[in-house]
């Protein structure tokens, strides 16, 4: 799959696009097919390598891209078949990688508020 990669902190210009291999969701965890991928920004804050909020910084080299779209199209052990094919919008956290083609995301199971974070915007 392709993927803008980030080895260091820094401008736009610090982004890469390149071909990596397909993430494989664990236990737990879907894989979405991504269509679309949101700039948020927090995104740009930590590409220039600014800590915002009570997060540390990633370790680079990282996937960057929190706000991803698209449909479920794989699922690890212990998740529910129905997830497959489901159309979903996803915050990926402080995990990122949603500037993919897939992008691996935690199964969505539980509370509506338990997955609502601090900077989720309503």
């Amino acid at each position: 799959m392709h993927a803008i990669r980030q080895y260091e902190f820094g401008p736009a210009a610090t982004l890469r696009y390149e071909t990596v291999d397909d993430p494989v969701p664990d236990a737990g965890q879907v894989r979405i097919a991504v269509a679309a991928s949101g700039v948020h920004l927090i995104d740009t804050t930590i590409r220039e390598g600014e800590q915002m909020g009570p997060c540390p910084l990633p370790e680079l080299p990282m996937t960057p891209g929190r706000e991803v779209a698209g449909v479920v199209d794989q699922i690890g052990p212990d998740v529910y078949e129905a997830w497959l094919g489901t159309r979903v919008v996803a915050h990926l956290g402080p995990a990122c990688g949603g500037y993919a083609e897939v992008a691996v995301r935690a199964e969505p199971n539980g509370a509506f508020g338990a997955h609502c974070g601090p900077n989720a915007p309503f």
